[in-house]
């Protein structure tokens, strides 16, 4: 079964306290060697407009514990001046939210 849920429908269920906690578990597990992780990587393409590029990212890992996840983003970026120092922006065609997906499947069975 595939559940979809926003940021609304996390935030009901996941307290700082079980996030926190949740990352100290993986840090553990990382140092254990019981998971496994690789760091962000995003790659950039050229758009129409000059100033802006498009950004693809992703990052995965996972762990003995049962799961597997991978995070997936998609930006266009620029970037922009303020106060003397040069910062980068990004948004996504709707004007929303940017958009993120996380897929987590079992390392048991392989479902979703």
């Amino acid at each position: 079964m595939t559940l979809i849920i926003n940021n609304h429908d996390v935030a009901k269920v996941l307290t700082m306290e079980t996030t926190l906690a949740a990352l100290e578990e993986s840090y553990r597990q990382l140092a254990a060697r019981t998971a496994v992780c690789r760091p962000r990587i995003d790659i950039r393409i050229p758009t129409s407009n000059p100033a802006k590029t498009y950004q693809w990212g992703t990052m995965e890992g996972g762990s003995t514990s049962g799961y597997f996840a991978i995070r997936m983003k998609s930006d266009i970026i620029y970037e922009t001046q303020y106060d003397g120092a040069t910062t980068q922006e990004k948004y996504i065609a709707c004007g929303r939210a940017l958009l993120r997906l996380i897929l987590l499947t079992s390392i048991e069975n392989g479902n979703f």
